[in-house]
């Protein structure tokens, strides 16, 4: 009964334009109300011990990691390097945009800094040179979906928080994929590319590769510094977030000279925003599920869900197929605080291995960050390009299809995310 009226006016206040946060933090005030004999201190205590995390300490970190190399000249260095690499392609900005997403991906762990971040610069640039504004959008926002993919991924570290999966099982499970999205991304870009006739550089020479190699060095390395260091067991994700910013200091002030004391107060204060917005959402998130488990709701789902097949990958495709219409109305990081409890215990029943498990949870709620009505990538593209929501998200209608194609691939063949931790490690 209380499961069913949390539900309900979470829906209600959402469909009323309630922030996702503030939805769930009032639903659970209503849900408290009906049970007269539970304190309301509980609220306080139980959101404070849902933020209260070690592994979440990571969060922050990367998103300031991700900040201080968005400002100290890595983006562009990151966009030369892909425009040396694949500029000359048919439809060249467009693999430009969809190539420094994979890369930017592997310093910034979210997805909307990989949006603001290549978006900021790609966009403008993509309408100068002639191509749809639309599409110019669509592109972007799609290859930033791959910012929680591979890694390190914001998503994968509050799985892993939250259910003790392995952060950097799931780091390594997440590289393959993401490259895989990556390719078919730039698949659709050629595409179209042909067909509409976009223009695209001139080859560069080995000399101007080398060149763009040796000016972003130190930003391609950083991903490798960092999962290499977890995996070796150099460092936990946690202390890999530490060891991050200390490394964008170093190089946005010592290597690369164009971080100034201006620009690591703006980081600051961004990264701050930004883990505010994302632990209110942790916290609320957390005592909505807590008191859907108090009312035996994912019990409840977990039987139905049993009774319809023990089947590991048809399951999986049931499971996916939820996240995929849930990631549409519903911000990925509180979907992924609801659904987890729920759905993790089903997959362990069924022996479906976890870090496989957390792979495709996070690629499947990623795709709703392109999607309408609450796809964030989606409106910050949209807001660079200035344009209506409906014309990007038609523009990322072959895109998304893409996208949920490779996702049914990785369900049919979980080595493509299993081969890498299994190989490194054993």
């Amino acid at each position: 009964m209380v499961s069913m009226i949390l539900l309900a006016s979470f829906f209600l206040f959402t469909a009323a334009g309630f922030p996702i946060a503030v939805a769930l933090g009032i639903s659970t005030l209503v849900g408290l109300m009906l049970q007269p004999n539970v304190p309301l201190v509980l609220v306080a205590q139980r959101m404070f011990t849902a933020m209260d995390s070690f592994p979440l300490m990571a969060l922050p970190l990367f998103l300031l990691a991700g900040a201080l190399m968005g400002v100290g000249g890595i983006s562009r260095r990151i966009i030369n390097l892909s425009a040396a690499l694949v500029g000359h392609i048919t439809g060249g900005l467009a693999h430009v945009s969809i190539l420094a997403s994979m890369i930017f991906a592997g310093i910034s762990g979210s997805a909307v800094a990989d949006t603001a971040g290549i978006g900021g610069i790609m966009i403008p640039s993509m309408i100068e040179k002639k191509y749809p504004r639309q599409y110019a959008a669509a592109v972007t926002a799609a290859a930033s979906t791959i910012g929680v993919i591979i890694p390190p991924s914001i998503p994968m570290v509050i799985c892993g928080a939250m259910v003790s999966v392995s952060v950097g099982g799931m780091f390594l499970g997440g590289v393959v994929p993401g490259v895989i999205i990556g390719l078919a991304l730039m698949a659709v870009a050629y595409y179209y590319a042909r067909r509409e006739g976009y223009a695209r550089y001139k080859r560069a020479s080995l000399k101007e590769i080398l060149a763009a190699f040796r000016s972003a060095f130190w930003a391609v390395t950083m991903p490798v510094a960092i999962v290499g260091g977890i995996v070796g067991g150099v460092f936990t994700p946690t202390e890999a977030g530490a060891v991050a910013v200390l490394y964008a200091l170093v190089i946005g002030t010592l290597v690369y000279k164009e971080l100034t004391f201006k620009d690591i107060v703006r980081a600051l204060w961004d990264s701050a925003l930004s883990s505010a917005k994302i632990l209110f959402i942790i916290g609320t998130a957390s005592l909505f599920a807590w008191l859907l488990t108090a009312d035996g709701f994912p019990q409840l789902v977990g039987r139905a869900l049993l009774s319809t097949t023990k089947n590991p990958t048809v399951m999986m495709f049931i499971i996916s197929g939820i996240l995929l219409v849930v990631g549409t109305f519903m911000e990925s990081i509180a979907a992924l605080i609801l659904l987890m409890p729920v759905l993790f215990p089903i997959s362990q029943q069924l022996g479906i291995d976890s870090v496989y498990f957390g792979v495709i949870v996070v690629i499947a709620l990623a795709i709703g960050l392109v999607t309408p009505p609450v796809g964030v990538c989606l409106y910050v593209a949209t807001d660079i390009s200035r344009l209506p929501l409906g014309a990007t998200s038609r523009a990322l209608v072959p895109f998304i299809a893409v996208m949920m194609g490779t996702l049914i691939l990785f369900l049919l063949v979980p080595d493509l995310i299993l081969a890498l931790p299994r190989l490194l490690m054993r």
